[in-house]
Order: structure tokens, then sequence, then C-alpha cells
């Protein structure tokens, strides 16, 4: 037994009459992400960076090529007040450059630095090997199994 099976059954005890099985799911789901986080937090703590940090640097890393703030927050899924206080962290310790763009006075690019470079690649290698302890557990089938039914539950909520 787990802790959802432990609430599951205080549950049905205190509340016969309520139908709490989604919270087999969601529960296990949502402890899953708690636990995940805070492997992803401590792997990255040595390197002196938050999540958000490593999103940044990493979504840049992916784009490849100079990009705006807005397009980096709609990439990263946060504000575009979050995302420059977070260029705004990287710009003061040394691993992103902002420049204005060549055709619009008013835009900035934001690139990655030497520096920014060799430490999103040093947090990649981090973040992943924390996915692969937590993903542990399951043999390869098994992972296929779990990405397929994940697949499914998030398609309908990403449309449009």
């Amino acid at each position: 037994m787990d802790s959802v099976d432990r609430m599951i059954e205080a549950w049905r005890r205190s509340h016969p009459e309520l139908e709490v099985s989604p919270l087999e799911v969601v529960g296990r789901l949502l402890l899953c992400a708690r636990h995940l986080e805070r492997a992803l937090v401590a792997a990255l703590k040595p390197l002196g960076l938050s999540f958000g940090d490593f999103d940044v640097l990493n979504t840049l890393r992916r784009m490849a090529v100079p990009a705006n703030p807005t397009e980096l927050a709609a990439a990263s899924l946060v504000t575009s007040g979050a995302m420059t206080a977070r260029l705004d962290r990287l710009v003061e310790a040394g691993l992103v450059d902002r420049v204005a763009a060549e055709h619009d006075r008013r835009g900035v690019r934001v690139s990655l630095t030497k520096a920014g470079n060799d430490i999103a690649d040093k947090a990649l290698k981090a973040v992943l090997s924390a996915d692969e302890q937590f993903l542990a557990p399951l043999d390869r089938n098994q992972r296929g199994d779990a990405v397929e039914l994940l697949r499914l539950l998030l398609h309908p909520h990403e449309q449009g």
C-alpha cells in the first residue's frame, strides 16, 4: 500500500457514498510530480540554478538561436513578468546576454553566453540523471506504457 491507497481507504471508510476512484490516478500523478520536482531542485542546487533558470537556459539552448523574451515566455509557459525576472537574474549571473534587436529598437534578443551554454549542458545532464533515477522502478515496456497513457491524458488538455 502507498499513501494514496491509505487515503482512498480512509475516504471509503468515512464517506462510502463518495466515488473517490479518480484519486487513485490523480493523487499519484500529483505526488509523483511533487517528488520529481524535489529531485530536480536538488539536482540543480549545486549548480546554483532554480528550475525556472534551468528552463530558460535549456529553452534557449534548444531553440539554438537568439529569442525575444515573449518567445521564451511562451516556450516556458510563464508570464512575461516572470520571464523578465528570470532573465534579469541570468544576465546578472553572466549566463545570458540581452542585445537590441537589429530591426526593432524596442525589442531585445536573448542568447546564451559561453558560461550559460556550459552550465545549461551540466544542468541538463543533472536533470536527466534525476529523471532516470525517478523512473528506475519502471522497465522499458512499462515506461512505454506510461508514455502512451500520459499522452492520452494530456492531449485533450493541450488542444487550443
